[in-house]
C-alpha cells in the first residue's frame, strides 16, 4: 500500500511538473533551438507572459459578469423538498413529512435598472479589452528594446574584440621596434596599458550581453537562463552597405493626432464615463419603485403517499405580484449620486491631463527619433574619418614619421567611431518604436 502511495504521488508531481513547463515555454509552434526574429519573440511573449495571461483572465472574468448581467433578465426558477417531523408526526416513523414545491421569481418592471447594470457589465468588458491592448503594446514595446539589445551588445562585442586585437598587434610591433632601437621601453607600457582598457571594454560589453540574452527569455515568459539565438539583423546589414537610413516624414502634429485616435488609453477613460454614468442612472432608478411577480406550485407528499386519494387534493399553487417603493434610506442615494457626480467630474479632468500628456510623451519621442536619424548620420561620418585617419597615422607609423602615442590616439578614435555607430543605429531603431508606442501603433 505504501509503495502505491508513493508511485502515485510521484505521478501527480511529474504531471504538476509537465504542467509548468508548458506554463513557462508554451508551445506555439516556434523552434527555440533556431535564431529568433524580432516577430518570433513578440509572439512568444504575448502568449507566455504572465502579464498577457493575467490580462486574458481578467478579460474572461469581466465576460462572466456581462453573461451574468444579462441572465437577470431572465426568470429564477428552484425546486424545493423538504423532511421533517414534530410532535404531530408519529414517531415511530410510520408516517413522514415530505413537502415538495417549485417556485419562481421574476421582475415585471425595475425602471431599466437591469439594462443599465447589463450596459455597465459591458462597458466594464470594454475597459478590461483596452486595458490589456495598453499592456500588450507595453509588453511588444519591451521585448522589442531587449531584443535590440542583445543585438546592440552582440555588435559591441565584435568591435571590442577587433579593437583588442588591433591592441595586441600593437604592443607586439612596439616589442619588435624596443629590440631595434627604434622605441623606448616606456612605450611597450603605453602599448600595454591601451591593451589592457580595451580588454576591459571587451568584458564590459560581453557582461552587457549576458544581462541582455538573460533579460528577452524573462520578458517572454520564459526562464532567464533558457538559451536563445537571435537571427541576422538585415536592417543593420543593409545599413552599413547603403551607409543610410529611412528617415521620418510624418511632421509632429500628425503623429500627435493619430495618437488622440489610437492610444488604449482614451477608450479606456471612455468606458470608464460610461461606467459612471450608468453608475448615476442606476443610483436614480434606485428612488422608483419596482414590480415583482412569484409564482410557488406546492405538493404535500405525505398525504398523498399514506392516503393515496386524488392528486390534486394535496397540491397547491399560488402567484402574487409585489409593489416596493423606497421611502427612506438615510440619505444613502442621495450622496450616492453626489459621489458618481464627482467621480465624473474627476475622470473627465483626467481625460484633459492624459490628452496634454500623450501630446508631451508624443513630441518627446518624435524628437528623440529625430536626434536618433542625425546621430546616425554623424556616427557613420565619424567612422570615415576616424578610419581615414588611422590609416594614415599608421602608414607615417610604420615609417617612422608618426609616435607611437598619436597611433594609439588615432586607434582609440576610431574604436569609439565604431562603438557609436553601432549604439546610434540601434538607439535610432529603439526610438522608432517609442514613437510607434506612444501614437498607439506599436504591432
Amino acid at each position: 500500500m505504501n509503495r502505491r502511495r508513493t508511485w502515485f504521488a510521484l505521478a501527480i508531481v511529474l504531471v504538476l511538473s509537465i504542467r509548468s513547463a508548458d506554463a513557462e515555454n508554451p508551445d506555439i509552434g516556434i523552434d527555440l533551438s533556431k535564431p529568433l526574429a524580432l516577430e518570433q519573440c513578440i509572439k512568444l511573449a504575448l502568449e507566455g507572459s504572465s502579464d498577457m495571461r493575467n490580462a486574458r483572465l481578467e478579460f474572461a472574468i469581466q465576460d462572466l459578469r456581462v453573461k451574468n448581467a444579462r441572465a437577470q433578465f431572465l426568470p429564477e426558477v428552484s425546486l424545493g423538498g423538504r423532511y421533517g417531523i414534530s410532535d404531530r408526526v408519529d414517531f415511530g416513523f410510520k408516517r413522514a413529512n415530505y413537502d415538495l414545491d417549485i417556485s419562481g421569481r421574476y421582475t415585471l418592471w425595475d425602471h431599466g435598472q437591469r439594462g443599465a447594470n447589463y450596459s455597465q457589465a459591458k462597458e466594464r468588458r470594454n475597459a478590461t479589452e483596452n486595458r490589456n491592448e495598453r499592456i500588450k503594446q507595453a509588453l511588444i514595446f519591451q521585448i522589442t528594446q531587449a531584443y535590440y539589445d542583445v543585438l546592440k551588445t552582440q555588435e559591441l562585442v565584435k568591435v571590442s574584440k577587433e579593437i583588442l586585437t588591433r591592441s595586441q598587434e600593437n604592443t607586439e610591433a612596439t616589442k619588435v621596434h624596443v629590440q631595434v632601437g627604434n622605441l623606448i621601453p616606456a612605450d611597450i607600457a603605453t602599448s600595454q596599458v591601451r591593451e589592457a582598457n580595451d580588454e576591459l571594454s571587451l568584458l564590459s560589453n560581453e557582461n552587457a550581453l549576458k544581462i541582455a540574452t538573460a533579460t528577452l527569455p524573462r520578458l517572454m515568459g520564459l526562464k532567464p537562463d533558457t538559451v536563445i539565438t537571435l537571427a541576422e539583423d538585415a536592417d543593420y546589414s543593409e545599413y552599413l552597405e547603403q551607409g543610410a537610413i529611412e528617415v521620418t516624414q510624418m511632421a509632429v502634429e500628425e503623429a500627435i493626432q493619430l495618437a488622440y485616435e489610437n492610444r488604449a488609453e482614451f477608450k479606456e477613460l471612455n468606458s470608464l464615463l460610461v461606467q459612471f454614468e450608468a453608475d448615476m442612472k442606476l443610483a436614480r432608478l434606485g428612488r422608483l419603485p419596482r414590480v415583482d411577480a412569484n409564482f410557488n406550485y406546492a405538493v404535500n407528499l405525505d398525504d398523498y403517499l399514506h392516503e393515496r386519494e386524488d392528486f390534486n387534493q394535496f397540491r397547491s399553487w399560488d402567484f402574487t405580484t409585489r409593489l416596493n417603493f423606497p421611502i427612506f434610506d438615510g440619505g444613502v442615494t442621495k450622496r450616492r449620486i453626489q459621489e458618481v457626480e464627482l467621480l465624473l467630474h474627476q475622470t473627465r479632468e483626467d481625460a484633459k491631463d492624459l490628452e496634454r500628456s500623450v501630446a508631451l510623451e508624443v513630441r518627446q519621442a518624435f524628437l528623440n527619433l529625430k536626434r536618433a536619424e542625425r546621430a546616425i548620420d554623424i556616427s557613420g561620418t565619424q567612422v570615415k574619418n576616424a578610419e581615414s585617419s588611422l590609416e594614415v597615422i599608421r602608414g607615417r607609423f610604420q615609417q617612422e614619421l608618426a609616435f607611437l602615442l598619436e597611433l594609439l590616439d588615432a586607434q582609440t578614435e576610431y574604436a569609439q567611431a565604431l562603438t557609436n555607430q553601432v549604439r546610434s543605429f540601434y538607439d535610432y531603431k529603439i526610438a522608432q518604436s517609442a514613437l510607434q508606442r506612444a501614437m498607439g501603433t506599436l504591432n
